[in-house]
């Protein structure tokens, strides 16, 4: 594979401030962050109006999935406690309207790297892995408006994403799925995707429970080559890897 195409797994561009309009704030107005020790299991995350963002109960790997855009394989080293020990994060920051990813992940980052101490660099590594790539016939949907990249929802009966790239479906069908992958595809932009499925989780006669993410991958593998003209290939992928070099437990506020 050519260097430029190693090159488009791994980057991310955003666009820049619309003319006439304020630089996005690089941090957060106020932010408190505490550890939480409820033995309730109970995690939610809320990216509301007037620029407020809240978690409960998330890890630190949690939250530099989210600050980093990146999934869980592509976070390498930390310490022992990084997908352990739960924190509530509540902060808001100085934005119109609702807070939008590419504002949001800047101001997170420089959330973890106050109060965590959490210092990172990026490595570019050989693994195995799955490519989403264009099946023979090519793509079966339709650009769409750029929106923010929460849009997506996959279960067991289809697919629906509105305005996302195809690095970011790649990279949210692949941790629904519990697969290292990247995008392959060469499309540029954003795109509108839709396909309805259904995915097989009876249990055979006499036989154990279907494993349902068994099933949702084996429907996901079957229907996109014909329903969007995509093809899911296993294959040794270069794979952007996010390294810790130093984290440390965040102080009560």
């Amino acid at each position: 594979m050519s260097r430029r195409c190693w090159v488009s797994v791994i980057m991310i561009f955003f666009a820049g401030p619309a003319a006439g309009q304020p630089p996005a704030p690089k941090e957060f107005e106020v932010a408190s962050v505490r550890p939480n020790r409820l033995n309730d299991r109970i995690v939610t995350i809320d990216v509301g109006p007037g620029g407020r963002f809240a978690a409960r109960g998330y890890t630190l790997k949690l939250l530099i999935q989210r600050a980093y855009g990146v999934m869980g394989w592509n976070i390498s080293g930390g310490p022992s406690w990084l997908d352990e020990e739960r924190y509530d994060v509540s902060a808001k920051a100085a934005v119109v309207g609702d807070l939008k990813e590419q504002q949001l992940m800047p101001m997170l980052q420089a959330l973890l790297s106050d109060r965590f101490q959490l210092r990172v660099h990026r490595e570019t590594r050989e693994i195995s892995g799955y490519a989403l790539i264009i099946a023979r016939g090519g793509p079966k949907f339709k650009p769409g408006a750029d929106r923010d990249q929460d849009n997506f929802r996959l279960t067991e009966t289809g697919v629906k994403a509105r305005g996302i790239t195809m690095a970011n479906f790649a990279r949210f069908v692949g941790g629904k799925l519990g697969l290292s992958m990247v995008d392959l595809t060469g499309l540029p932009g954003t795109y509108d995707i839709e396909a309805d499925w259904v995915a097989d989780t009876d249990s055979p006669a006499g036989g154990l429970p279907a494993d349902p993410r068994e099933a949702l991958r084996s429907a996901v593998f079957t229907a996109l080559p014909s329903k969007l003209g995509l093809k899911i290939n296993a294959q040794k992928i270069a794979a952007p890897i996010l390294v810790i070099d130093r984290a440390q437990r965040a102080s009560e506020n």
